[in-house]
């Protein structure tokens, strides 16, 4: 278990200079890095994003739903 960890540690701190070797050797390869982390990023922020507004509507309480009665009844 502590090899598994040692090794998933070391290859988490190895990653960002691979990404830079593959990011440097052609700049398409450059360009699609920039991409695919922009769109990781942004999909991480609208869930974030939605699962913040989900949590806060959990909390706070309902007061604006009911409205006016209607005077037809």
């Amino acid at each position: 278990m502590q090899s598994l960890l040692g090794e998933l540690i070391e290859s988490i701190v190895q990653m960002p200079g691979r990404f830079v070797s593959i990011a440097t050797s052609d700049p398409l390869s450059a360009l699609l890095i920039l991409i695919g982390g922009a769109l990781i990023g942004v999909s991480v922020a609208v869930m974030g994003y939605l699962t913040l507004g989900a949590a806060v509507d959990l909390i706070t309480p309902d007061v604006g739903s009911r409205g006016q009665p209607r005077a037809d009844r």
